[in-house]
């Protein structure tokens, strides 16, 4: 009966027409002769074998070979297409391990948000919405990166507006105004939350500032839903975004049944331009028997699908987020926590699920055949994480299973090796360090500064880690929150400097070759389709970009701004600054 369930639902999630490809999915070398052939560039290929090329070969959408352009011009044929590089560097497709994309094109829907990096920002954005009654919303205000390193209070956004209602939100915590606490039914006589904080003043007046506890606003946000067409528009959108910034893959890090419906959609038209593997994502705040009903009911698990569109890792929320002061961590953030809107010397943020029903998710996930992966911003949640890995290890063999750290912000050596020990993967994002490495380090000082993010570490130690963004609002890929540009993320992983030009942890710098294999190889291994992208090797997807620099020697200042002139996608072009992916 089950497994005529899984069944059902996978040909409901996929399409009845749809016929699930071989997994993991294996390279399929084309006989030739090629379709195109590409030569006079510097082509980074990611291939052991054959680093560094001048020409490569595609036929049917794979490459067909690499190499100089005497030996594989041996597979032209008369209609073979030429393409003359003019020198210029071509890179695998870009592969983003960890995006938000119909969130962030919805986020939106009502008119571009602007940066928001100052209190006269905030007030700047509020003023300019246009006049009604309803609820303003400001999504992805973070106060590690304003400039008064604070939120601002109730009564300083109801200077900026009025008697209309404001939220302020980041997901795990919140500011509201004066309206906006009455429309939530938040008063002094709430009752303070176990699961987060209602922050007050002397007189226990609630300031607006809401950490955790996402029941308190709940009645704000029921009503920002979106229908399905909404949801399939915004998708495709920010899928063209992507293509614009040399990402020909991604992994959506964080969806429901209702996301998944919407690339179903986009991809039953055709029109998916970037190869996705969708994570399925599961309120694991409930009793834990409901939680484990509804993955017994999920049907379709990781794997499942085609060389577009595929289901992707389990997911989970262990903790809440380091920016906001509930990521779990290892010991109590301590005295220096202003920017967080909080005095509690004891406090060590929020772990959102039981230890012992994290263990039965994590099982119930391995005997299923999930790759399973959790939500852990700090420390503590991340060695809560290891833990039930190691649990789940002992009954049901993972170490093949690339189970997976999202975030994994404060790896200390030891969680290192037990990662390594496990075969556990890391899905990381550098613009956590960059853009709050300064006021975090004002908060956490030195010793715990010493374990954000140490690439060097976790590469030595053998544990694949794939680089991201945690991309969640915005289409640019430089203004967004975070910037989902590629060059940007290795730069950072390449320099460790921060958004004031501090480096915290020089010894912790990884070399460039080391950062294009985070967005590329160790991306594809995250979700086991090493084997067809990832280099440019004969086999794999045509999938590749042109850009306006070598990467590998440029000025290292000027790796961060590299910029696409053309993105393919196996073989076809989807993104070109010219009419053309490249002159001809």
């Amino acid at each position: 009966m089950i497994v005529a369930l899984r069944l059902v639902t996978l040909l409901l999630l996929l399409g009845a027409e749809a016929s699930p490809q071989q997994w993991p999915p294996k390279r399929d070398v084309p006989a030739g002769p090629a379709d195109t052939l590409y030569y006079n560039g510097k082509i980074i290929t990611m291939w052991d074998e054959r680093p560094v090329v001048e020409s490569m070969t595609v036929s049917s959408g794979r490459v067909l070979d690499v190499g100089t352009t005497q030996i594989v011009g041996r597979k032209t044929g008369p209609r073979t297409r030429q393409v003359n590089l003019q020198g210029k560097t071509v890179l695998p497709g870009l592969i983003d391990s960890h995006v938000h994309p119909i969130k962030a094109a919805l986020a939106e829907a009502d008119g571009e948000i602007p940066v928001l990096r100052s209190f006269e920002a905030v007030r700047r954005h509020i003023q300019a919405q246009p006049a009604g009654e309803g609820l303003i919303f400001v999504p992805k205000v973070y106060s590690t990166r304003l400039r008064e390193r604070r939120y601002p209070d109730r009564w300083e956004i109801d200077e900026y507006a009025g008697e209309r209602p404001v939220m302020l939100d980041n997901g795990y915590a919140a500011v509201l105004n004066s309206a906006a606490l009455a429309l939530a039914g938040i008063s002094a006589g709430t009752p303070d939350p176990t699961n987060g904080k209602l922050l007050r003043n002397s007189a226990r007046e609630p300031t607006g500032l809401i950490i955790g506890a996402r029941q308190l606003v709940a009645p704000l946000l029921e009503a920002r839903t979106y229908s399905h067409g909404q949801m399939v528009s915004a998708l495709a959108a920010m899928q063209s975004a992507y293509s614009m910034a040399g990402l020909t893959s991604v992994i959506d890090r964080s969806q429901t049944a209702a996301g998944f419906r919407a690339y179903q959609e986009l991809w039953q038209q055709g029109k998916l331009q970037v190869r996705t593997s969708v994570t399925r994502v599961v309120n694991a705040e409930r009793p834990v028997e409901q939680v484990l009903r509804e993955i017994e009911g999920i049907g379709a698990v990781t794997g499942h699908g085609d060389e577009m569109f595929r289901v992707g890792a389990l997911k989970v929320v262990l903790d809440g987020g380091i920016l906001l002061g509930t990521a779990y961590m290892r010991a109590p953030y301590g005295q220096n926590t202003q920017v967080y809107g909080f005095e509690d010397a004891d406090y060590r943020g929020e772990l959102r699920i039981r230890p012992g029903d994290l263990e039965q998710i994590v099982t119930l996930a391995a005997d299923l055949g999930w790759q399973m992966t959790a939500h852990t911003t700090g420390g503590g949640s991340t060695d809560v994480l290891l833990a039930a890995y190691e649990a789940v290890n002992r009954k049901v063999p993972i170490t093949d299973r690339r189970f997976t750290l999202t975030h994994a912000n404060f790896l200390s050596g030891d969680a290192i090796r037990r990662a390594a020990a496990l075969g556990v993967v890391a899905d990381m994002q550098p613009a956590w360090y960059h853009f709050d490495g300064p006021a975090l380090a004002r908060v956490l000082g030195p010793d715990r500064m010493g374990t954000l993010q140490p690439y060097r570490s976790i590469i030595d130690a053998g544990v694949v880690v794939a680089g991201g963004s945690d991309h969640m609002i915005k289409f640019d890929a430089r203004e967004s929150v975070n910037p989902f540009d590629p060059f940007l993320g290795m730069w950072i992983a390449v320099t460790r400097t921060t958004a004031d030009g501090s480096v915290h942890n020089p010894e912790q710098r990884i070399t460039r070759e080391e950062a294009l294999r985070m967005w590329t190889l160790n991306a594809a291994y995250l979700t086991f389709e090493e084997d067809v992208k990832g280099s440019l090797e004969p086999g794999k997807y045509a999938d590749f970009v042109v850009v306006d620099r070598d990467i590998l020697t440029c000025a290292e200042q000027e790796l961060r701004d590299t910029r696409v002139l053309a993105t393919m996608l196996g073989g076809r072009e989807v993104y070109s600054t010219a009419r053309r992916a490249v002159p001809e």
